[in-house]
């Protein structure tokens, strides 16, 4: 949402007339609408520059208000990476750009941060642009104070962190209590995006229509009006119940063979698919099957894979996909057409209908990427800063040597599963999916000496390549004093996963894991950094020190064949390798003796 002309008017007519007589004789920069990145922000939007000017001179803020709200605007820019100057008051601008700061990466505790946001919010509310927040219970009305009252005496944190600005706002546009309707909750969405600053609108939103709904349930004579928020997208993939009975059953039956083949019948698979492969076959079919349906196909017409397979039929539900895309290739269409394709051959469909699918899947292929995305070599590059990656390095100790006390006991159990995740991570650069599953009585093998040893068989690793690895003394030392604390506040004693679900009935998904790391580093270091970009990152470190050394990156990250390890890396090197030719050089410069 852009700032109205309105909005805008409000804040020039905030500012004294002299100041307008300022801007005519020295003027501030404004947004300029030629450049992209200002292209959806208002013209006459004022720079954090101009508020900085109009502050210093604004007589009707105590001194250290005034000095808290500039330096909230400065801090803000240079988080942004920016001259005051280059940052628009728009909300609407700001907000992407401001939730992705780290403030670890600025040197500055989350609390700092958040103080020297809340300080440039304070300034812009000062002068108009955004909406002044109202959060004391005193400022509601009896209806809305008696039921807020209500959540605060239920100590319910889900209610009394997610609803309070929701209740203001319903407060103070005149809502009563047992008025609310969905077109309030839209509404609601509205003020946030033109209002937030530092946090997701959308986020926040949801969290509030979440709590909202559980406040109907949980508070006492709480308005029984439920809400609702829209898919983010829509589903394609029907239930099974939904799906043809007669393709499900062949579904399973194939599923069943390629898993547990019989290697006398003739024309069956010599080895059986891996369960991952299995899943991820299941879910693909089952989504096109359902894409058929979606695209009128009669579900009479699907009463079996091969029918999926059927080149006409096969052509309607890629292009279905093809054309909700944007008319546009993507990963998810290319496999589909290769997996259809590829069953032709295995339930032996015949020639014709073979040669049909084949040229379907090359009509929708993707070109085969080389090396890394940009986005992992952007991501990689800043870690070839020898500060920026010693914050990574040292992440899991300094959260294992954090005093007790000063976190709830949970909180901290947490933190540690998290460190030593992303210590083992360092060391042992594994796929996400082979650490979350890491089995303490299966995986690590205790020597009896003080040597502890993490070791993957051929069923565990995806190219059924053993891997085994003596972890470091400091990262062993983590991993038994993470065991020896971490029960029952994360599971329950005798858990055999490293990394469990809370009920101990299994490892969490690497998918969850991932996630957590995520968050968790980014917090800690300001680093941006995914699970996957671990092995990413030993392969460069590695490279970096020794160019042109593939066989030895190949065995670190279990690579099957050098010709991949050299196909994703070739060119890490680069930097050193041309430091090495640049010192050449300069050694030939010199004269001779």
């Amino acid at each position: 949402m852009l700032l109205s002309s309105r909005m805008s008017t409000t804040v020039h007519a905030r500012l004294p007339d002299s100041t307008h007589d300022h801007i005519e004789e020295n003027p501030m920069k404004h947004v300029d609408p030629k450049q992209t990145e200002f292209a959806f922000v208002f013209p006459e939007t004022p720079m954090f520059s101009h508020l900085i000017t109009e502050l210093d001179t604004e007589e009707t803020l105590p001194a250290t208000r005034k000095r808290d709200m500039v330096s909230g605007l400065r801090r803000v820019s240079n988080g942004l990476n920016r001259a005051p100057d280059e940052v628009p008051a728009d909300p609407t601008w700001l907000q992407p750009r401001i939730v992705k700061v780290a403030p670890a990466a600025l040197g500055l505790s989350p609390k700092s941060w958040q103080n020297a946001v809340s300080d440039a919010r304070s300034a812009m509310a000062h002068f108009g642009i955004v909406k002044r927040r109202h959060r004391h219970i005193d400022d509601l009305s009896p209806a809305w104070r008696t039921l807020w009252e209500r959540v605060l005496a239920s100590k319910d944190k889900t209610l009394s962190l997610a609803l309070p600005r929701f209740v203001h706002y319903l407060n103070r546009v005149g809502v009563a209590p047992q008025e609310v309707t969905q077109a309030h909750a839209d509404s609601f969405l509205e003020a946030i995006i033109a209002n937030e600053i530092s946090k997701s609108p959308e986020v926040g939103w949801i969290n509030a229509i979440n709590a909202w709904n559980l406040a109907v349930t949980r508070i006492e004579n709480w308005p029984q009006t439920t809400l609702e928020k829209p898919r983010r997208q829509k589903v394609y993939k029907r239930a099974d119940a939904d799906l043809p009975a007669g393709f499900m059953a062949d579904l399973t039956a194939l599923m069943q063979r390629m898993a547990q083949p019989d290697p006398f019948a003739d024309g069956e698979p010599t080895r059986p698919l891996r369960p991952h492969t299995i899943t991820a076959y299941t879910r693909q079919l089952k989504r096109f099957a359902s894409e058929l349906l979606e695209a009128g196909v009669p579900p009479e017409e699907i009463t079996s894979v091969a029918a999926l397979c059927e080149p006409k039929r096969a052509e309607i539900g890629l292009r279905a996909m093809f054309e909700r895309n944007g008319n546009e290739k993507n990963k998810l269409i290319a496999e589909t057409a290769a997996l259809l394709r590829n069953l032709a051959s295995k339930l032996d469909l015949g020639d014709d209908v073979r040669k049909q699918l084949a040229q379907l899947a090359a009509r929708v292929s993707m070109p085969k990427q080389k090396g890394m995305t940009r986005k992992n070599r952007d991501r990689l590059r800043v870690l070839q800063d020898d500060k920026t990656l010693q914050r990574l390095l040292v992440m899991p100790e300094k959260i294992f040597a954090k005093p007790a006390g000063n976190t709830k006991p949970y909180y901290a159990a947490l933190a540690r599963e998290d460190a030593l995740a992303v210590a083992i991570l360092l060391c042992f650069p594994l796929r996400i999916k082979n650490i979350a599953s890491i089995h303490i009585e299966q995986h690590l093998q205790n020597m009896g000496d003080g040597r502890l040893f993490l070791v993957m068989n051929e069923d565990d690793t995806k190219t059924e390549t053993p891997i085994e690895m003596e972890l470091p003394k400091d990262v062993a030392k983590m991993l038994k004093q993470h065991l020896a604390t971490r029960a029952p506040l994360l599971c329950p004693k005798g858990t055999v996963w490293l990394f469990p679900r809370r009920d101990g009935m299994g490892p969490i998904t690497g998918n969850a894991l991932s996630a957590r790391l995520k968050k968790r580093i980014r917090v800690g270091t300001g680093i941006e950094m995914n699970a996957h970009l671990f092995r990413h990152l030993a392969a460069m470190i590695w490279l970096d020190e020794n160019p042109g050394a593939y066989e030895v990156a190949r065995r670190i990250l279990g690579h099957s064949t050098s010709s991949h390890t050299i196909n994703m890396y070739s060119g890490l090197e680069t930097r050193s390798a041309m430091d090495a030719f640049g010192a050449l050089l300069a050694q030939k410069k010199e004269p001779q003796k």
